[in-house]
């Protein structure tokens, strides 16, 4: 039986346009889809004004994945920046959320900023999204949207199909690749998707400013870094988890961090760290 559910009719919120029965269909298969022209060009301000606000005044969570400090990363950052809370509570994303998984309930996650400035050869390493975060479920959905035009090369790439296995990756250091300490032994080691293309069908897009990649929290994937000379790629990614999601904390370091109205381990999501933004 299906992880998702079919309750697209159910959802009513501020959806500008909702994913069509084939993104949907796309997403479910492949762990990942792109939605062309998702959002209107006033939400790209929006959450363009967004990231310049956190690259003003960067969080508790800021820092540079690379030695020259080109690769910019902070997160959860909502409650203090104002843009970013009017997209969790005003834009259409917990609508597409809601219909790519087939939730009756979205809780919004985290917010994640990744900047790569021009000549930044620092790579994403392959990941999948999940493992570092405290959520357990089937219900677990990331946005990437890009605020700059990227090309396919510097585009995000993803394994086809990694998410439907059901196996959860150990999470490395970003900056080093090293395996992170507390993390669940059990867990499988990532294998070399790079040194095996036919084992490890890749998946991906060039995308425009209005932009939607959406993909499973246990997708894998990775990007290479920015070879441009001139042009930044600066993006949001949006977490969200649907109607299966419970709360789990890790032995290792979680993202987002615990905080003191964190719901017990098992239970749902819900609470003000982590709040319910569409239910039907």
């Amino acid at each position: 039986m299906s992880v998702f559910s079919d309750t697209t009719s159910l959802i009513e919120g501020p959806a500008a346009r909702l994913p069509t029965a084939a993104e949907i269909a796309d997403f479910r298969r492949d762990g990942a889809v792109c939605l062309k022209g998702a959002l209107s060009p006033d939400w790209i301000a929006t959450i363009e004004a967004a990231i310049a606000a956190v690259l003003d005044s960067p969080g508790d969570s800021a820092k540079f994945a690379d030695a020259r400090r080109g690769f910019f990363q902070d997160a959860n950052n909502w409650r203090r920046i104002p843009a970013l809370s009017e997209f969790v509570w005003r834009s259409p994303a917990a609508g597409i959320a809601a219909a790519l998984l087939g939730s009756r309930k979205i809780n919004f996650l985290q917010d994640h900023i990744l900047v790569k400035e021009p000549n930044t050869d620092k790579a994403t390493l392959w990941h999948q999204d999940q493992p570092y975060s405290p959520i357990d479920g089937r219900d677990f959905l990331t946005m990437w949207i890009a605020v700059d035009p990227v090309p396919l090369e510097r585009s995000l790439r993803f394994v086809r199909g990694s998410h439907a296995a059901g196996r959860w990756y150990r999470p490395r250091h970003f900056a080093t690749g090293a395996l992170r300490e507390g993390d669940d032994p059990a867990w499988d080691l990532l294998p070399d998707i790079d040194a095996d293309p036919a084992a490890f069908p890749i998946l991906s897009w060039a995308v425009e400013p209005g932009d939607i990649v959406a993909f499973h929290g246990l997708t894998l994937h990775g990007a290479e870094g920015n070879s441009s000379s001139s042009a930044r790629r600066r993006v949001l990614s949006a977490r969200w988890t649907g109607d299966d999601a419970r709360f789990m904390r890790r032995g290792g370091p979680m993202s987002p961090p615990p905080l003191e109205d964190a719901p017990p381990d098992g239970a749902p999501v819900d609470c003000p760290s982590f709040p319910v933004v569409l239910a039907s």
